[in-house]
């Protein structure tokens, strides 16, 4: 995409927009914050701040009948743009789609809030254009309104982000990425692969971004909870027992997962392909296993998650958006890194899944000690209709878990309990980050 092209200025375009929204959103998140937060709490920001109090009352005196009400509200409470911010960060209750909701509950169409939001000059939210497209908006639309408001050329729209404080190389970084279509967050998509925190910078960017630019997925909108459901997870595969596994598996026509641990050799991906091709889902568990490299900086396990992604691709064509830990997700190496390896690995869209039945057979566990632990862990979850995520290995010193695999699937069956493999949107089980 050369600079000044059609496609390159409409991206810029799109990337107008999104700056021009924060103000007027974080103006309608505190607004509407304050107004169910109660009478106790506005009394306390009356004592506080007195334009604030001011603003709370005009909203819950009268319903705003369109988006430039609440604009106008803000500009008249004098409230400044450093509170405002401050009250956010403190407060981060509604979401960019609460927020949406309330204006249209209110009866503002969306072409309305456009129009308000392309009026302000402040940093603004890539959300608003999903939710924006995601409602009928067609980016023709959305482009004309920008251009009648703003600036109608490639150059103007540069000076823009330039004065937002923007670099050169993190306006291309920044378009490219939106305009990567393996990245999760094209525009034409509707969505976005980012964590939907409140009151997020949409040009926010961390120093991981450049790296593994093809090593993004796409989230799903909606997660599927599968409750009293049984999902078999094999860990640390493939290996000599695969075999053995899957044949268990095919015989009593049960599908399950495997985290593996690839290796690039015709055999392993051989190994890979033949679950793939039986049903099974696959995802990374990692390249080495070895956790004191992988766990010694988010690059380094960004490095180790690209290598075993790439490989299970080249040997059974699946972009797997799904991995697990080594060690789960809350381990003793991983401490000093883990908020900021989950939230680079959200925000590129990836799902990780923990589990909550062990079958012990990491810990050298006997044929019964297994049949029986977890038998008696999948039906307290089932008591309690919650859904079991069993931690098995596939690896050539755990024999016994080949030994008690039929017959832990056999009682199974005969207990009438929903047998599946983790989906793409199944929601997942998780010891610590979104889902936890």
């Amino acid at each position: 995409m050369q600079f000044g092209s059609v496609e390159f200025f409409k991206v810029l375009i799109k990337t107008v927009l999104a700056i021009l929204f924060f103000v007027p959103l974080a103006a309608a998140i505190v607004f509407a914050v304050l107004f169910f937060n109660g009478q106790k709490e506005l009394s306390d920001v009356k004592a506080e701040n007195e334009s604030i109090s001011s603003a709370y009352g005009v909203l819950s005196g009268e319903k705003a009948g369109d988006a430039q009400s609440f604009c106008e509200v803000f500009e008249r409470s004098g409230v400044s743009y450093t509170d405002l911010i401050r009250h956010i960060n403190q407060s981060k209750t509604l979401t960019v789609e609460d927020f949406y909701g309330i204006l249209s509950g209110a009866g503002v169409s969306d072409k309305d809030i456009i129009n308000v939001v392309v009026r302000k000059d402040k940093v603004g939210a890539w959300e608003l254009y999903e939710i924006m497209s995601a409602n009928g908006i067609s980016d023709t639309d959305l482009i004309t309104v920008v251009a009648a408001k703003n600036s109608s050329t490639a150059e103007e729209c540069y000076e823009i982000l330039a004065a937002a404080g923007m670099t050169d190389k993190e306006i291309i970084d920044y378009i490219t990425k939106k305009n990567d279509p393996s990245s999760g967050s094209q525009s034409s998509s509707g969505s976005s692969s980012s964590s939907g925190s409140s009151g997020g910078s949409p040009i926010e960017t961390n120093s991981y971004t450049s790296l593994y630019p093809n090593m993004y997925v796409t989230a799903p909108q909606n997660y599927v909870r599968e409750n009293s459901t049984v999902y078999l997870t094999f860990d640390d595969g493939p290996s000599s027992n695969t075999e053995n596994i899957l044949y268990y598996l095919k015989k009593y026509n049960i599908k399950a997962t495997f985290f593996v641990v690839p290796q690039k050799n015709d055999t392993c991906y051989a190994r890979m392909k033949a679950i793939v091709d039986a049903g099974h889902s696959i995802g990374v568990h990692s390249a080495s296993h070895v956790y004191t490299d992988i766990y010694s900086s988010v690059e380094a396990y960004l490095a180790d998650f690209n290598a075993a992604w790439e490989m299970i691709y080249e040997a059974t064509g699946v972009k797997t958006e799904i991995f697990r830990f080594p060690g789960g997700s809350v381990n003793d190496y991983n401490g000093g890194v883990r908020s900021a390896i989950i939230e680079e690995m959200t925000r590129r869209g990836f799902r990780y899944y923990d589990w909550n039945v062990d079958s012990l057979d990491s810990e050298g566990a006997n044929w019964t000690t297994m049949y029986n632990h977890v038998l008696s862990e999948v039906a307290n979850n089932n008591a309690i209709n919650f859904r079991s995520v069993v931690l098995m290995h596939d690896s050539a010193s755990r024999s016994n878990t080949v030994l008690v695999l039929e017959d832990i699937i056999k009682v199974l069956v005969d207990r009438k309990y929903k047998i599946d493999k983790i989906n793409n949107n199944t929601t997942p089980v998780q010891f610590t980050g979104p889902f936890a």
